[in-house]
């Protein structure tokens, strides 16, 4: 099956992609036996894993989450928005792009690709890979821009055949699972994003960054494309501050722009900063974007800001992290008492659960142990790109809401149409599958239901009215979850959350957690 998915963008301009329900043939998937786990144990397997899933939507991705991964970066250059006109110039430019996708730890300001992604995964997920040559196609920008419909048949296929003439021996390197497809793609182009220019016209939605799911069949002998990143090399040099007033407001200049300095080093080169493209490989990876895209209809994003797969900033939560097998929760379901490490920096963290279901693809409470240590430090230092909102500068623990269940969709009328929540897939081709909610209510099968929430200290969400995760969002020391400290909260079937959670003194970078069983 060849599928092509079409793209539309919030009001930040974020790449949305529209999902076609699909039918996809999917192997039989264990149901799920009678075994009684206990207490509390961290899993050795899932009855039904979080790919399986998400191919039903058409999400397949041809990353692996684990083990060496290479990445081929094609660069863009257009003729009428040449790479000769970037500051840095082409070959400058190429040694940019590669630093920012595969220099190791130590040799940026903050992370490339490789070195962020292998600290997120503890080591797990290894990415190395290659820039080309920079590729000029036959379309011109500007064309490009006002007919956004050609980019895969007058830029990606091209540039993808092009490479694979040019480099006939490597391209099977990129397809390291041998699952016929190329395991990760990514075109950085020539062009600023939204570019100036009355030429490029009113919409100029081809210039930002995305990642496009193009489907095809896949081939073992000569492994093909089944999605890519796109992104603007401006993107690498976006890191810096503004210009500021004593009280905090930004200045402009007198075409009233706002004054921005983007780092420089000593020899007044700009810095390499890949906060944008680490963000569009976590979709390359699977993982799906935690703000909401219907904020200016009203909707409100639930996870606070402060995520990789939200504002593009610090590290990867536990539910991300734990789907793409890169840690493993304690599940508790009874009465105990738990010591935390640091997250970021151990990747331990407890799911709270009434009854374990045997997969993370379930409704359950979170608590990781948040230190502004790791991939979390530079950003809760200071301000991505002189605006985005802080990591938390504090330690303290985040409890998270995650609602993933499994929704079964039954086609009626040629539409799909929400059927139940099921804990097993089955082989049936008359029914399909689906995460059932999302951080965007018009993607939910519930639209009240979010994917995840992290929940907030005051018991107040100030999510809803615009707000963003503070330090004061984080538990701390002293502090109690359960329904009467918190508006009485409830699981999202309306049952009552049957558990208090405690948390005990901070000391020695560990955390007590104390988790007692109402019921």
């Amino acid at each position: 099956m060849s599928l092509v998915f079409s793209f539309c963008y919030d009001n930040d301009m974020k790449r949305i992609p529209l999902i076609p329900f699909i039918v996809l043939p999917v192997l039989l998937v264990n149901h799920l036996s009678d075994h009684v786990y206990p207490s509390a144990f961290q899993p050795e397997s899932y009855a039904v894993q979080y790919q399986q899933v998400r191919q039903f939507e058409g999400y397949r991705t041809s990353m692996p989450s684990t083990g060496l991964v290479n990445i081929l970066v094609i660069p863009i250059s257009f003729s009428d928005a040449s790479c000769q006109v970037i500051e840095a110039g082409c070959e400058e430019t190429l040694s940019d792009i590669n630093d920012a996708f595969f220099a190791d730890e130590g040799e940026l300001p903050w992370h490339s690709v490789a070195s962020y992604y292998h600290k997120s995964s503890y080591g797990k997920l290894t990415i190395e890979g290659t820039v080309s040559p920079w590729y000029t196609p036959t379309i011109t920008a500007v064309q490009l821009s006002n007919q956004s419909s050609l980019l895969h048949a007058q830029v990606i296929a091209p540039a993808l055949a092009w490479y694979q003439t040019q480099f006939p021996y490597a391209a099977s390197q990129f397809d390291r699972d041998q699952d016929g497809y190329l395991d990760a793609v990514y075109f950085i182009y020539s062009v600023p994003f939204n570019p100036d220019g009355d030429q490029y016209g009113d919409e100029k939605d081809i210039y930002w960054a995305f990642v496009s799911y193009v489907g095809g069949q896949k081939n073992i002998a000569s492994p093909t494309l089944f999605s890519y990143g796109w992104s603007s090399y401006q993107f690498m040099y976006e890191d810096g501050t503004y210009d500021r007033a004593t009280n905090g407001r930004v200045l402009y200049d007198e075409d009233n722009e706002p004054i921005f300095n983007p780092y420089r080093d000593e020899e007044g080169h700009l810095t390499v900063d890949a906060h944008v493209y680490i963000h569009e490989v976590g979709h390359l990876l699977g993982l799906v974007d935690y703000y909401s895209y219907q904020r200016n209809e009203g909707d409100w994003g639930p996870s606070g800001t402060l995520d990789m797969m939200d504002y593009n900033v610090g590290d990867h939560n536990a539910y991300s992290k734990s789907v793409l097998n890169w840690t493993t929760p304690t599940v508790v379901q009874d009465s105990g008492t738990f010591t935390l490490s640091s997250f970021t920096e151990t990747g331990q963290y407890l799911i709270i659960t009434p009854q374990y279901q045997d997969t993370l693809l379930d409704q359950y409470i979170i608590v990781e142990f948040s230190t502004p240590t790791g991939l979390n430090q530079k950003d809760a230092l200071s301000s991505y790109a002189g605006r985005y909102p802080r990591v938390f500068s504090n330690s303290g623990i985040k409890i998270y809401h995650v609602d993933a269940r499994i929704a079964e969709m039954t086609f009626v009328n040629s539409r799909l149409q929400f059927n139940r929540y099921v804990t097993a897939l089955a082989s049936s081709s008359s029914v399909s599958y689906r995460i059932a909610h999302s951080n965007t209510r018009g993607r939910s099968v519930n639209p009240d239901y979010k994917l995840i929430h992290l929940l907030e200290r005051s018991g107040v969400n100030t999510f809803r009215h615009g707000g963003f995760a503070t330090n004061q969002t984080l538990f701390q020391a002293g502090d109690v979850f359960n329904q009467t400290t918190h508006q009485g909260f409830k699981l999202n079937d309306g049952t009552a959350f049957p558990f208090t959670i405690a948390i005990g003194q901070i000391t020695n970078g560990q955390v007590t957690i104390t988790v007692q069983r109402l019921q």
